[in-house]
């Protein structure tokens, strides 16, 4: 029997540190996360930076330690990320924000389970016994890219874009709505009680030319007559994986969302679903 090796997303990312007496304080107000139930040290946690209005500015993974907070950056912009920190950040505070080499992570991963739920790691450098580990293979770039897509990570300038909220990206199970006030907590609060989003992340697939599913590429409702057409999504990630079929990520509207399928401009059928690692909003 041949046994075959799991596949790891092994990546480094932008990382920050704040390091002072008031770093979990710090966050608790900056960022979605209850930071003081995750106050356990070395334990990592995921969290959203957000803007006033609740859009979701980065995904961010924190570790807390003595008088210290690492943060990794898995989806935003570093220097926005730093800009927006340190133009909050008052003596008070008891922080000092610095950029810091990049963390290597580690994570096996497949398209059974969420990559929230999966175990994962940081990893010093300096650490060789993981390179000892032989039932195992780093995925390709494209192995890579297609099992993001799948689960359905936003990416920076596509999914994220400045108008999306974590919300209608699947993140839900990142926002904490009662721990107290934080950046962006009230947008988030209306949107829970009202429970009216525009859109919803999805997983698309179709065969056809790749003009057809280039970002920003309207999905329809029908193929039919013209007058029978809606505007049920646009592309947000579009890959060519081989000659003719295609996969990305979508934003859909509301009013859509428990339709299995859609068509391309030019009338080809599209396959949509929830993406993996998709946390229903409410």
């Amino acid at each position: 029997m041949i046994e075959t090796k799991s596949l790891i997303w092994d990546e480094t990312f932008p990382s920050l540190l704040l390091k002072g007496e008031g770093a979990a304080a710090f966050l608790h107000g900056q960022t979605t996360a209850d930071v003081f139930a995750n106050k356990e040290l070395d334990k990592i946690f995921m969290s959203c930076w957000l803007s006033t209005k609740g859009s979701l500015k980065a995904v961010l993974e924190i570790r807390l330690s003595d008088d210290m907070a690492e943060i990794v950056i898995i989806s935003g912009e570093i220097n926005s990320i730093r800009d927006g920190f340190e133009s909050v950040i008052f003596p008070a505070d008891k922080v000092k924000l610095e950029v810091i080499d990049p963390i290597r992570r580690r994570q096996e991963i497949n398209n059974n389970n969420s990559w929230k739920e999966s175990t994962f790691s940081w990893i010093d450098e300096n650490n060789t016994i993981l390179e000892e580990i032989t039932n195992s293979t780093k995925a390709t770039k494209e192995e890579l890219e297609n099992w993001k897509i799948r689960q359905g990570i936003p990416s920076f300038d596509r999914e994220i874009n400045g108008e999306t909220n974590p919300y209608e990206l699947g993140l839900a199970d990142t926002i904490k709505l009662d721990k107290g006030c934080y950046l962006g907590q009230e947008a988030m609060a209306r949107l829970f009680r009202s429970k009216s989003l525009k859109y919803q992340l999805r997983y698309w697939e179709a065969y056809g030319e790749s003009n057809e599913f280039d970002i920003g590429k309207k999905f329809l409702s029908t193929n039919q007559d013209e007058g029978l057409k809606k505007i049920l999504g646009v592309v947000t990630t579009s890959v060519r994986v081989n000659d003719n079929f295609f996969n990305g990520l979508a934003l859909i509207k509301k009013n859509f969302l428990n339709q299995d399928f859609c068509f391309s401009e030019n009338g080809d059928s599209i396959t949509i679903k929830k993406p993996i690692s998709f946390t229903n909003p409410f």
